[in-house]
């Protein structure tokens, strides 16, 4: 049965629509050339980390879906969310997390233009490992990446390019303004957690939470001896896109229940990046403290 939503999904998704919008073009206002020579100068740590990003975090999803025999809607729903990488809001948590503001950005560019073609093909190995009859276009992808990441992105560096102090104005309090946003769509997601736990229960979001945690570890590892981009590595792969899987979900026709287990898992994922942050900010701070840095 469809779960009754507080806040009904359309409304959500509109809202949420225009807060990444927010937060991307103002991210966009920071990105420059030395996006591009970061990509360059690491490129063999790129590889590493896409490596854990595509392909190891899904099939580690996939073996403890196995493990603890998750099937049906909800298993579904968390798988499309592991294959569904380059969150809107990725980038600004890497950066929160003290990722390289060179490699960062460039990082997660990449993440989100090769999901074009990594989404699709993940999604016909679930359509084989679950028998879901699911399927998906390059170009539904595509429209989705484009229009939510891509676009607001390309203005903002167009915007620094051309009017580099208008730009330097505007970056900050379009920045609050996207936080402030997001806290909002945060709060509208609670509202509807009562329903969504009664509609899939607390599995999503236990999987979100375990996966994402394994997720930022496997990151950091891929990230190697490069320690000034593991923060961004360890964001990267654990971050998922829920407004990708949710059109995965929709093209398909899938029913509520995993939209709803989509949900679920970005709840346990906000729950566990958060703390990831908190210890961030924490050791950043010890190390800072006269004594204990370097």
């Amino acid at each position: 049965m469809a779960p009754s939503l507080p806040i009904p999904f359309q409304w959500l998704g509109l809202f949420a629509t225009v807060t990444v919008f927010t937060v991307m073009l103002a991210l966009g206002l920071d990105l420059g050339r030395e996006q591009l020579a970061a990509l360059r100068s690491r490129l063999g740590v790129l590889l590493s980390v896409m490596l854990a990003v595509v392909v190891v975090v899904p099939v580690l999803a996939v073996l403890g879906l196995l493990a603890f025999d998750v099937r049906g809607p909800v298993a579904v729903g968390i798988v499309l969310m592991t294959i569904s990488p380059g969150a809107p809001v990725a980038l600004r948590r890497a950066l929160d997390a003290g990722g390289d503001r060179g490699f960062a950005p460039a990082l997660h560019l990449v993440i989100v233009a090769l999901a074009v073609l990594t989404v699709p093909a993940a999604v016909a190995i679930l359509d084989r490992l679950f028998a879901q009859d699911l399927a998906v276009s390059p170009r539904h992808i595509g429209r989705q990446v484009f229009f939510a990441q891509v676009l607001p992105l390309a203005l903002g560096a167009a915007l620094r390019a051309l009017r580099p102090a208008l730009a330097a104005r505007l970056v900050t309090p379009l920045a609050h303004v996207g936080n402030a946003l997001l806290l909002a769509v945060a709060v509208a997601v609670l509202v509807n957690l009562p329903a969504i736990i009664a509609a899939v229960g607390w599995t999503p979001v236990l999987a979100g939470g375990a996966i994402t945690a394994a997720a930022l570890a496997l990151g950091s590892a891929f990230a190697g001896r490069d320690a000034a981009v593991r923060p961004a590595a360890a964001v990267a792969a654990a971050m998922r896109n829920p407004g990708l899987a949710i059109v995965i979900a929709t093209v398909n026709r899938a029913p509520p229940e995993v939209t709803a287990a989509v949900l679920g898992y970005a709840l346990g994922l906000t729950a566990a990046l958060t703390a990831y942050l908190v210890w961030r900010r924490r050791a950043s701070a010890r190390a800072m403290r006269p004594g204990q840095g370097t």
